[in-house]
């Protein structure tokens, strides 16, 4: 279970996380940046896969704050959808490497939280960029 596998490795998934997020950002991401998103993000992802939801209230409400900050500090919203892609490519790419399936049905449900955690950040993004 992808629940399962994401518990096991979060650590590494977030030091992946924090790789491609260095190596792309300007301005380069605080400290605060990186460890609050991924490791709050991977706490209710697991919570929601273990539970078979494909979205919950909790990663609605800390993308809409994730895109908030990100604009605040300057990032682009290439910068906000790209954090979200990050989470899925470290935790797919680690999988391949370790020879642990992802189910279909675990995927499906990875993809769709991601996606209301892309669109909850990126609205609140525009939103704000709007009114500023």
């Amino acid at each position: 279970m992808l629940h399962e596998f994401v518990t096991a490795n979060r650590d590494e998934i977030i030091r992946r996380c924090r790789m491609k997020v260095a190596s792309r950002s300007i301005p380069p991401p605080t400290a605060a940046e990186i460890d609050h998103g991924v490791p709050l993000f991977l706490g209710q992802l697991v919570d929601a896969l273990r539970l078979g939801l494909s979205s919950s209230p909790e990663i609605g409400r800390s993308a809409i704050l994730h895109g908030h900050d990100l604009l605040k500090r300057g990032f682009s919203v290439s910068q906000v959808v790209h954090d979200y892609g990050d989470v899925c490519q470290s935790i797919t790419e680690l999988a391949m490497e370790m020879g642990a399936p992802i189910g279909t049905d675990d995927f499906r449900l990875l993809n769709a939280c991601l996606d209301d955690a892309m669109a909850g950040a990126v609205t609140q993004y525009g939103r704000e960029r709007q009114q500023s």
